[in-house]
């Protein structure tokens, strides 16, 4: 047993020792490629600057030659015009120089400069590095118009969005992960009283009562999550039907009435006979259970819910309203986004993504959801569908 422990623990260090050569070798041949890199760099502008200089040359000769041959057809004696050659020559040479360092220092602060920048900005990208940002020159030397400018826009654009699907992806997780922390935490609770034996039947019935609500929590959350992932990730092609709108909101209205029974709640309905539409009728079947679930949820016992169906200026209108807490105006700007809940505070708790889910059904039914609210008087949505 011995042995086969120092066996192993001797093949370990030695695979230890070989990552620990494989790391150090792709240091070195990193730090070689770098050193490659550099040196190439180098000869390029070595190779770059003896270029130049030989072009500065040929230009200044065939320049002097061509200002020479055409002299000698003037006045001037040949003498002058000779000796006055090499002269030219510099002095063309010069300004050639000058003017191409010109152009050089130009090209290199308003395009080699955007360039390498850009490329830093890939590369920042394809690290995960999403903040990196971009200054254009040419913008802040009032240069407008140029296309390197409007690439360095488009790039700075494209990093701004990845921001904010980085930022929406890390609040989405950790909403998440707060929302089912939550009903496990009151499920691990009274899964610990429960096995208290000196508790009475009543007091089991409560807890179980408990569990098995957040339990149904943890359920919808999980559906929610499900449905939301599927509509945003993926191209949904509503299966369209035609159906009476009237008979449609009946039948879905019935599956809650265990609950304005058990809450006392007045239900009052005002639908318009005859009247069709032509939709997804799952997809709008899930927009009216979420709505009609909250106007219940929120609505104290002994209030007060209305539904109504109508046509008005080419739409089908639906119109779920309820007496509850109502929103304020702030809330109300707020209330489609995911995890949103607004007042806290009130003793019914929701998810946070009923309400975005409706949301993005509606946009993809291609109908219109409006909210009309007033805090402590209760909440209207109107549903509009283009007939």
């Amino acid at each position: 047993m011995v042995l086969k422990l120092l066996l192993f623990t001797g093949l370990g260090t030695k695979q230890l020792l070989k990552n620990e050569k494989l790391v150090e070798r792709k240091k070195m041949s990193r730090k070689m490629a770098d050193v490659n890199k550099k040196k190439i760099k180098k000869r390029r502008i070595i190779f770059s600057l003896i270029s130049y200089i030989f072009i500065f040359v040929g230009i200044s000769f065939i320049l002097t030659c061509s200002i020479v041959l055409f002299l000698q057809g003037s006045p001037l004696p040949e003498d002058f015009i000779r000796s006055r050659a090499p002269r030219t020559f510099s002095n063309i040479f010069i300004l050639s120089f000058i003017f191409t360092c010109i152009v050089l220092s130009t090209k290199y602060y308003f395009f080699d400069r955007q360039i390498d920048s850009i490329r830093n900005a890939t590369r920042q990208f394809t690290k995960g590095n999403y903040s990196y940002k971009i200054y254009s020159e040419s913008k802040l030397h009032g240069a407008k118009n140029s296309e390197l400018e409007y690439i360095i826009e488009d790039i700075n654009k494209i990093s701004n969005q990845f921001m904010d699907l980085e930022n929406l992806q890390n609040s989405f997780l950790s909403n998440v992960s707060h929302e089912i922390k939550t009903p496990l935490t009151v499920i691990k609770n009274y899964s610990n009283l429960l096995e208290n034996e000196n508790l009475n039947e009543e007091e089991r019935k409560n807890y179980c009562k408990v569990i098995s609500d957040s339990i149904e929590k943890l359920n919808n959350l999980v559906a929610n999550v499900l449905k939301l992932n599927k509509l945003e990730n993926q191209k949904i092609v509503p299966e369209v039907s035609t159906f009476e709108l009237a008979d449609f909101l009946g039948q879905t209205l019935l599956a809650f009435e265990h609950i304005w029974e058990e809450k006392n709640i007045l239900i009052d309905v005002d639908f318009e006979e005859n009247l069709f539409v032509k939709t997804d009728k799952n997809f709008l079947e899930i927009v009216c259970n979420n709505l009609i679930s909250n106007a219940l949820k929120f609505t104290e016992n002994g209030g007060k819910v209305f539904i109504s169906c109508f046509k008005e200026n080419g739409f089908a209108s639906i119109c779920i309203q309820d007496t509850g807490c109502g929103i304020s105006k702030e809330t109300g700007k707020h209330i489609f986004e995911k995890f949103y809940q607004g007042d806290t505070s009130h003793k019914e708790k929701g998810n946070g993504l009923g309400l975005a889910l409706v949301k993005r059904i509606i946009d993809v039914l291609g109908a219109e959801i409006s909210i009309n609210s007033e805090l402590g008087k209760g909440s209207t949505f109107i549903i509009k569908i283009k007939l």
